[in-house]
């Protein structure tokens, strides 16, 4: 077998530590130890300090433990610091990007949609033709056309290596090797290999290489378990079918804690092979089960802070860690840009200058300026919004609660330096001080003191942009833009993870637990369709060579053998061994799951797991829970109230939206939008009419003004009115939107005069008029749209609506609009002479009036009000104004004195649109109704 591990001279495991401990005393014989991945290292490592703690030991050598790829890396950096003249190492990043390079550079790359995947694929492919020698392989098995054009691209690459003098990764055992044939390189007196399940073509050779050169090459055994454990224990693994994935984690978590907590020195593992898509549900379950105590997860002051007992060992992408993102968010903003969301948490953050004391002002500023921001923000525009609200904040006292000085200073520093200072070519190296002279100037990484796992991302970030720095190796110079792509692409597969203290609980994935041994072992998520592993061969390679070079993920057949390889060393890496997998995928129609067929010959198992509470639940056992429907709230103590007419019908749609808006002062945040919404075109309606009713004053003059001068006073107003709402939404309205809104909005003005042209004679007496309302003891502000004089002298008031509105809706005792109804009853000046009401609905295909007048006649087409089927009941005007003045002073009165019943008029159409309900829990309410109306049944 060519990677066949067992030629190499045997050791049992319980023979290593005394080994090592030998080439202590011995100077002139010093012992490695290698393993294959960084974490068996830290575990061998600390094994052996405890070793030498129970030998009654105070001090010792640190054992020279580490991967294997780190041993080729100090031993090339050995000899690159004796002078020898050896090509320079590149990092994985720069072969990565060189390779990327390449593949754009060449004729079929530029009909590739994802180069950096390509890439990717094809680098792996580079490393797999290295590891796994099959150089001589290829070139006889008559290769396709992936693997030709991957060839060619192989063939540049090396050219550009040998041209500047570099040399891969992939190839440094190579070197290594050549360089103990050929140089008097320093190498220990034993090396040791531990951990490896298999090793490479590669590997081989380079070990046959170093032992030829003096240096003996032990091959260490995995540790027997019948060594201080249970050998019958051990012998019988049990298998558990679980109802779906997080039932499986749940009882994972249940089944370590219990472990634990019966032996707080155990080691308990728990191996989680897709454990990339279940991080998070992991890392959730796992926190309540083993830290049910909700204070637990509160934010809490670092002194405080307490380590969860265990430890998922695949890190996060370094762009996934707050501290990262606002730094990648800042470069992101001065490069192209934010959706506003994204630009809303950014100055949020803490990391930025500012942040900790201006926390609250921030986001009282991010929400004000909602409204007026587009979706999309660049730093040009951000800056003017901030100033333009912090100039407010400066002049109204009601929004000095939202003034920011240090962010607008920052922002405006951030910005001038972008205009003036910023190359937009440059070397990489030249970009790496840019950046963290732009993070410099935003305050990065913020005024408070970093806690421990802030400090280390803060640490590697930093080490991430030295290793962007360091891109000039391979490419020279490049873009502004594409060097911050290049510096987030970098971070995100950059995986990193915070060091923590030692932990008993350990949460693995499965190329993390090879070679390890625990007391406890879990291995979940081994259904037919997670377990054995799918293989994943390599396109630019021929299949067939894959297959037979006999590399792991190759071929089905080698994946097959490796996942029963990796099952047969979970069953004798533990005393305990528990074997899961779900019965049911996710989702509604999931369907029903089998075994993986590696672990249904073991018998299933019979789990006792323990229930442990969580705080909440032994607050709720212990308390004695009592009912109490309180609908009412202190009343209103002041007669003024802000919000206008809208606070009577909110109340009359619901009195808990009512409490909570306007006495609260709850409000959902406006989502940014693109040019203008319904609500800012209805205001803009609203004031070019009201502009040009200024002018004309009576239809009189409509009817008689010559239709270009009527065109000219249309679009003056029209501009006048696009005019003001472009002060508060300056980045709204283009100028090529704002032409096509003035041409829309004087279409739309011209087709409604000639609805008022059918009208009799009058006069606009008001228009956007304020009046203090008094409903009993209640004041609002409103203002009427329109005030009009009929020619019998009497008063219209008119409503303008962008939509159709039926009278039903100013009728009964909780009016769907009552702002018509409530100006016509509460305002002396009117009320005595008021003619009727009517809503102008003012939309193309939907032009009229829908209206309750005293009178026919009034209005075009419109009846009285005792001659509609909504009013017939009324026998007079006056009746009905009575009625409509006590049932707005009865809402006014609910409202006055507290009442905020959640009791929607029409559930659930009321409910629809309102944003009140994760507050108001409305559902839940209608829940225990059910559940008591049930018991009552019952």
């Amino acid at each position: 077998m060519p990677h066949d591990k067992n030629q190499f001279q045997q050791l049992p495991f319980s023979k290593l530590f005394k080994r090592l401990d030998a080439s202590e005393s011995a100077a002139t014989n010093t012992a490695t130890v290698v393993t294959p991945s960084r974490r068996l290292a830290r575990a061998l490592k600390d094994s052996f300090n405890q070793y030498q703690t129970d030998q009654q030991k105070e001090v010792w050598h640190t054992a020279d433990i580490l991967p294997f790829t780190s041993f080729l890396e100090r031993t090339y950096l050995e000899a690159l610091y004796s002078s020898l003249e050896i090509p320079l190492l590149l990092t994985s990043t720069q072969a990565h990007l060189l390779w990327q390079e390449i593949i754009r550079s060449s004729e079929v790359g530029k009909g590739l949609l994802n180069i950096t995947q390509t890439a990717r694929l094809a680098y792996e492919a580079w490393q797999l033709l290295h590891a796994w020698q099959l150089s001589s392989e290829i070139k006889n098995a008559f290769p396709d056309k992936d693997c030709s054009v991957f060839l060619a691209w192989a063939d540049s690459y090396k050219a550009f290596l040998a041209k500047n003098h570099q040399m891969d990764p992939a190839c440094l055992a190579d070197i290594i090797a050549d360089l103990y044939d050929k140089t008097p390189i320093k190498k220990p007196g034993f090396l040791y290999c531990y951990g490896f399940e298999i090793l490479t073509p590669q590997q081989i050779t380079f070990l046959h290489r170093l032992q030829a050169s003096g240096c003996e090459v032990i091959s260490v055994q995995s540790p027997a378990i019948s060594q201080g454990r249970s050998s019958e224990a051990a012998c019988k693994p049990s298998r558990l079918g679980c109802v779906d994935r997080f039932e499986e984690i749940f009882r994972a978590a249940l089944w370590a804690r219990s472990r634990l907590e019966a032996h707080p020195t155990a080691s308990i593992a728990v191996v989680v092979p897709a454990l990339v898509k279940n991080r998070n549900a992991v890392r959730r379950i796992f926190g309540e089960v083993m830290q049910p105590d909700v204070h637990a997860a509160l934010p809490q002051v670092q002194s405080s802070q307490q380590h969860r007992p265990f430890n998922i060992s695949l890190g996060l992408p370094l762009s996934a860690y707050p501290l990262v993102d606002t730094a990648l968010s800042v470069l992101e903003l001065i490069t192209q840009g934010l959706t506003y969301n994204h630009a809303g948490d950014l100055l949020r953050s803490p990391f930025l200058g500012g942040g900790e004391s201006e926390m609250i002002q921030r986001a009282l500023l991010v929400m004000r300026m909602r409204p007026n921001t587009p979706p999309f923000v660049t730093l040009a525009q951000l800056v003017t919004l901030v100033h333009q609200f912090n100039r407010e904040g400066n002049h109204n006292n009601e929004s000095r609660e939202i003034r920011s000085p240090v962010l607008a200073n920052n922002l405006s520093a951030l910005l001038s330096c972008c205009q003036h200072d910023f190359p937009r070519h440059s070397h990489h190296a030249v970009y790496a001080q840019h950046f963290s002279h732009v993070l410099q100037i935003i305050g990065f990484p913020g005024e408070r003191t970093l806690d421990s796992t802030e400090y280390q991302t803060l640490k590697k970030w930093h080490e991430v942009v030295a290793d962007f720095a360091a891109l000039d190796c391979v490419i020279a110079t490049t873009h502004f833009a594409d060097a911050v792509s290049r510096l987030k692409y970098m971070a995100a597969s950059t995986l990193f993870q915070p060091e923590t203290p030692r932990v008993p609980i350990q949460v693995l994935d499965v190329k993390e637990a090879a070679g390890m041994v625990f007391d406890h072992l879990w291995v979940m998520g081994l259904s037919d369709e997670q377990w054995p592993i799918q293989p994943r061969p390599n396109p630019f390679l021929p299949y067939g060579v894959q297959k037979n070079a006999r590399i792991p993920m190759g071929s089905i057949t080698e994946a097959f053998k490796h996942s029963r390889q990796l099952t047969d060393g979970w069953l004798s890496s533990a005393n305990e061994v528990v074997l899961s997998y779900p019965r049911f995928g996710d989702g509604p129609d999931a369907q029903e799951i089998m075994p993986s067929p590696m672990i249904r010959a073991i018998p299933d198992g019979a789990f006792d797991l323990p229930q442990f509470k969580k705080h909440s639940d032994l607050i709720v056992e212990a308390a004695c829970l009592e009912r109490i429907m309180d609908n009412h709230v202190t009343p209103v103590t002041e007669q003024a109230v802000t919000g206008g007419v809208a606070v009577i019908k909110d109340y009359a749609a619901c009195p808990f939206l009512a409490w909570a808006r306007h006495r609260m002062k709850v409000k959902d945040k406006e989502e940014p939008h693109t040019g203008l919404n319904a609500a800012e075109r209805g205001k803009l309606m609203h004031r070019a009419l009201c502009l040009i009713w200024r002018q004309l004053k009576t239809k009189d003059a409509l009817d008689t003004m010559p239709r270009v001068e009527v065109e000219e006073i249309l679009t003056s107003a029209v501009d006048q009115a696009i005019s003001e709402i472009k002060g508060s939404r300056s980045f709204a309205l283009s100028e090529r939107f704002a032409a096509i809104e003035h041409r829309r909005l004087k279409h739309l003005m011209l087709a409604w005069f000639d609805e008022e042209k059918k009208r009799d004679n009058f006069s606009v007496i008001a228009t956007e008029e304020s009046h203090t309302i008094q409903i009993g003891e209640l004041k609002l502000q409103g203002r009427l749209d329109r005030l009009d004089r009929l020619q019998n002298g009497q008063l219209l008031i008119i409503d303008y609506k962008t939509r159709k509105f039926k009278i039903e809706t100013m009728l009964g005792e909780r009016p769907d609009e009552p702002q018509l109804p409530l100006y016509l009853v509460m305002i002396e000046s009117i009320a005595l002479n008021a003619a009727g009401i009517a809503f102008a609905s003012i939309k193309k295909g939907q032009m009229g009036f829908s209206a309750i007048l005293s009178e026919p006649n009034i209005l075009p087409g419109e009846r009285a009000f005792n001659q509609t089927k909504s009013c017939t009941h009324f026998q007079t005007w006056k009746e009905l104004v009575a009625t409509w003045k006590q049932d707005l002073t009865q809402l006014a009165s609910g409202f006055l004195s507290g009442d905020s019943s959640v009791l929607p008029k029409h559930y659930p159409l009321t409910c629809q649109y309102c944003e009140m309900q994760s507050f108001c829990r409305i559902h839940e309410r209608l829940r225990y109704v059910t559940e008591d109306q049930d018991i009552e049944n019952d």
